[in-house]
Order: C-alpha cells, then structure tokens, then sequence
C-alpha cells in the first residue's frame, strides 16, 4: 500500500492536488483527523488486495487541537507495518494567501470575530510545522498555475518507481527572485540573449513561415 499525505496552507491548492492524485487512480479522503489516520490503514489492510491500493490523505489545519503533533508518530507506526509514505506539503507566500481570499472573498478555516485573516494565516503556519518539517516535499504554490500545479504534483507522486527519476526544468528571471522549491539552479545570465541576436531569432521565424 502506498500513502501520500496532502497538506499545506489553506488556499495553497491542497484540494487540487487532491483531485490531481484523483484523477490517476488514488482512492483520496480530504480533512481527515490526524488521530483516524492509523485506524484507516489498519481498516484497509485487512483488504486483500491492500498491497495495490494507493491512498492520498488531505490532512490540515481543521484537525482538532494537538492532532497534528502527532503526525510525525503516527506516520512512523504505519511506516512500520510496511505501508510505503510520502508527504507532499504546499505552501505559499503571505501576500499571495491574502490576494486569493480577497479575491475568492472566501472565509479562512481558522478566522473569527476575534482572529482576522492576517493572524489565521500566521497561526496556521505555526500548527502546520510538525507536517511541513518532516515532508519530503514542499511546493511553493505561488506562482503556480493550475495546469504548472497539476504536472508538478503527478511528476512528484507519479509514477511510484524508485527506478525512474523526474526532472522539472523551470525558465526564471532573477528579477522575481529564485524559485524556492529548487533543487539546482543554473545562472545563464552569460550567454547571449536570443531577444537581441537577430541571428538566433531568424531560423525559428523562418520555421514559422514555413520556409
């Protein structure tokens, strides 16, 4: 059985990422309780056929006080029973959680009358970090489209063979800062510009033209 944990800041696209792992067979719960988590994969290895389930679980800042400093423990127990577990954890820039509530005009999880949206954001971050510290991958969500989201998450996730590596090659301006979530990155900053070299401009115009 494989088990790919979802989580991250609320308007990150955990919802997404699930209906991504969704569409290429995975069977997915969103807002479970961290303290289910162990009784749902008992439950499903009593099925005989567990060793091809993969399972995605969306788990966040919803869960009920405590739970989530529990995260790391009760992962290393299902580890333990020979479940295969991976944590996939999205985040993105203040600014950018805030332009998307205001846009979507949507109500964060953990606001209310006395906790407005900027201190929802800071608390979260804070009750995330048991999840976020031990995950074997974080997305910075920002500047992601959702079709850039969606093949990042299946080049991720999918396929499941320690045999096969996938490489993601991102084209960046230094002016916007360098992206986060990378593992290498390439200044090239030194080579010629195509925009200014008429001569590396012309054989793709001419492809173009059909020529």
């Amino acid at each position: 059985m494989r088990l790919v944990i979802i989580s991250g800041h609320s308007g990150s696209g955990k919802t997404s990422a699930l209906n991504i792992l969704e569409d290429v067979g995975f069977t997915c719960i969103d807002n479970l309780p961290a303290s289910l988590l162990q009784n749902l994969i008992t439950q499903l290895n009593s099925n005989t056929n567990h060793e091809e389930l993969n399972i995605a679980v969306g788990i966040d800042a919803r869960n009920l006080v405590g739970d989530l400093s529990k995260i790391p423990e009760i992962l290393k127990i299902i580890e333990a029973d020979g479940v295969s577990v991976s944590v996939l954890f999205l985040y993105a820039r203040r600014s950018d959680l805030l332009r998307r509530y205001s846009e979507t005009r949507r109500r964060h999880p953990l606001s209310s009358e006395t906790i407005g949206l900027k201190e929802a954001i800071d608390l979260e971050k804070e009750l995330l970090s048991p999840i976020s510290d031990i995950a074997d991958r974080s997305i910075d969500t920002s500047r992601l489209t959702l079709h850039q989201l969606r093949d990042l998450v299946k080049n991720t996730i999918v396929p499941n063979n320690p045999e096969h590596m996938s490489i993601l090659f991102e084209s960046f301006g230094f002016k916007r800062g360098v992206p986060s979530d990378s593992d290498f990155v390439f200044d090239v900053r030194c080579l010629p510009n195509p925009y200014w070299k008429q001569q590396l401009k012309e054989p793709d115009r001419k492809r173009r033209r059909g020529h």
